[in-house]
């Protein structure tokens, strides 16, 4: 009986630390907001205008994350697939981590990257309003009503360390309500 009683007490604290299921972020009047007030770096300036009637991929990176390297090339990929179809905001956060200080090695990135879309700076700030983004590469793809299609976070220590290019392309298909042969 004090077993049943232990693994009872001990079952009820799991549940007390175990997060509260969320329903999925959308891509919402705030969230824009708090993207369009991030100082810009690469490309055009994002703007609520920039966002809206898209399909939109928010993408959390860092210069110094080797995973964040080939997901770039495929945002890059989409980007160039998708065209005006699709918003990319790559949000540069955690890029002081460790002995990574300063802006040389983000800047070297980026110009060897050549994003051809959105690329801002200072993102810690808006982590908490998409997730509370503690890991990257972490993206978000959102349909054009801003409704949520598919969220990838590279967690510690799992082999798969960044979403494919064939899953933002399936992600994005979806977003625009295209099914295989239609776009």
């Amino acid at each position: 009986m004090r077993c049943a009683r232990l693994l009872s007490l001990f079952a009820g604290l799991l549940l007390l630390a175990a997060p509260a299921s969320a329903e999925p972020i959308r891509l919402d009047d705030q969230r824009v907001a708090a993207l369009s007030g991030l100082p810009n770096l690469r490309g055009a300036a994002v703007s609520a205008e920039a966002l809206s009637g898209r399909a939109v991929v928010v993408a959390f990176w860092a210069s110094w994350c080797p995973p964040c390297h080939p997901e770039f090339d495929n945002l890059k990929r989409a980007q160039e697939t998708y065209g005006d179809d699709v918003a990319i905001v790559a949000v540069n956060i955690f890029e002081e981590f460790g002995s990574f200080k300063g802006t040389a090695r983000r800047d070297a990135f980026l110009a060897r990257k050549d994003p051809p879309f959105h690329v801002v700076a200072e993102g810690e700030g808006i982590a908490a309003l998409f997730e509370g983004v503690e890991r990257i590469p972490t993206v978000f793809v959102f349909a054009p009503d801003g409704s949520p299609v598919m969220h990838f976070v590279h967690a510690q220590g799992a082999s798969k360390t960044h979403a494919s290019y064939e899953e933002i392309d399936a992600a994005l298909e979806q977003a625009l309500g295209k099914g295989p042969g239609q776009g």
